[in-house]
């Protein structure tokens, strides 16, 4: 008996579980559109003061060199400044704004970039099924002060990597990966440069708990 046990595990012990094909089709397919920047896009408006004030109003931030030009001037940065975490609402596009001055925006997006990238890795990975998108992490480094007089933000973003398919809790997806570049309109400076993970996915393949 202690023989036959033995050899069933070993007959138990030998075999082999075959791993999951790994789908790379999304990923194979986005390779060529990365690392790519896509067109830029301007803020809809210069940094000003009261762009400023009325964040700081809403966070209740109080530094001295956000409201006080004159202290801003004997500070390190030697002007008044923008809050560093303003980012995202500085560099925003309009609301809504008439078609004459979404035209003007237009051409002055970079005309010497590529547009496919990022929009044509999205288009590829919404052909593969995943349809629906999410935002994973997002980490800004500030890489210097920006404020008035520095004009408006320019935004530009490339994709670096497109992930092969994996099983989410949320359906089976695939994590793109993104850097986004924020520079002023004088002199061109990189003030900020964030990276993003974005997943996309398709809903209709949750994962069962």
């Amino acid at each position: 008996m202690a023989d036959a046990q033995k050899t069933d595990t070993q007959t138990t012990g030998t075999q082999k579980t075959d791993a999951p094909k790994r789908d790379t089709k999304a990923r194979d397919e986005s390779q060529p559109y990365l690392n790519i920047d896509g067109p830029a896009s301007y803020a809809r408006a210069p940094i000003n003061s009261p762009m400023i004030w009325n964040f700081c109003e809403a966070v209740q931030d109080g530094n001295p060199v956000y409201w006080d030009e004159e202290y801003a001037k004997q500070s390190r940065f030697g002007r008044l400044i923008a809050p560093p975490q303003m980012i995202m609402t500085m560099s925003g596009g309009h609301w809504w704004a008439p078609e004459y001055v979404r035209e003007r925006e237009r051409n002055e997006s970079s005309a010497d970039t590529v547009t496919g990238n990022p929009a044509e890795i999205h288009e590829i990975v919404r052909r593969h099924g995943y349809t629906v998108a999410t935002n994973v992490t997002r980490e800004d480094e500030f890489l210097e002060p920006y404020g008035p007089g520095d004009g408006r933000l320019k935004m530009s973003s490339r994709s670096i990597d497109v992930s092969e398919e994996k099983q989410t809790r949320l359906g089976k997806g695939v994590f793109i990966t993104s850097v986004i570049e924020y520079r002023t309109e004088k002199d061109d400076r990189l003030v900020v440069r964030a990276t993003n993970v974005l997943l996309m996915y398709n809903p209709a393949e949750p994962r069962g708990d």
